[in-house]
């Protein structure tokens, strides 16, 4: 009911299940990172840093509707969870990519059609470029060489129903391929409110 016009007003009882599973996300990924030997940094870290190693993504970003699916829904709804899941977090939420044909409804179609379908649904925004640049420039410090340290940025993809992985594995090449083209390494993380 969430997906269709007039039912926006399920946005922040989701969101806040969003939240909650973001937080368990967290608290894997902060596990995970425990377990690692810690990366070289720029600058000394404090003993709480050695031992506490923190996973939080650099930001949030959201697969995007086609004009007639926002024409017919009156909003997008993974937006909207991306929005409130950023605005709660105080993470910094960007419009990385655009949906450049309108894929018909996938409800019907098979595991196979739906990655044939997704392969060149999206693309990158145009300032999603500048935008990748500012991310990784504005939160990766520069060495004495000017040359900046190969750690990825780390981007939250947030979908709404994960059913094959299409939808999230098509949106996640074109941002992986962007980076690429720049010369910054990326790394994603998806994030979806329920799977099918």
């Amino acid at each position: 009911m969430y997906k269709f016009r007039g039912h926006e007003r399920y946005a922040p009882l989701l969101t806040a299940l969003l939240i909650q599973a973001f937080r368990a996300m967290s608290d894997e990924q902060n596990s995970v990172l425990a377990k690692e030997p810690p990366a070289p940094v720029a600058h000394l870290a404090t003993p709480a840093q050695q031992t506490k190693p923190q996973w939080r993504p650099d930001a949030v970003t959201y697969v995007p509707v086609s004009s007639e699916r926002l024409a017919e829904r009156g909003f997008n709804q993974a937006e909207r969870l991306a929005s409130g899941l950023a605005a709660t977090c105080r993470l910094p939420i960007v419009d990385l990519l655009q949906r450049q044909i309108n894929t018909t409804k996938q409800s019907f179609k098979s595991r196979g059609e739906r990655f044939e379908t997704m392969k060149n649904a999206f693309s990158i925004n145009p300032d999603g470029m500048h935008l990748i640049e500012e991310l990784y420039w504005g939160s990766h410090l520069p060495t004495q060489m000017g040359i900046s340290h190969a750690n990825p940025i780390q981007i939250l993809l947030i979908d709404d129903i994960y059913t094959t992985g299409s939808t999230s594995d098509a949106c996640g090449r074109v941002i992986l391929n962007a980076g690429f083209y720049m010369e910054i390494p990326i790394e994603i993380y998806t994030l979806t409110l329920a799977r099918s």
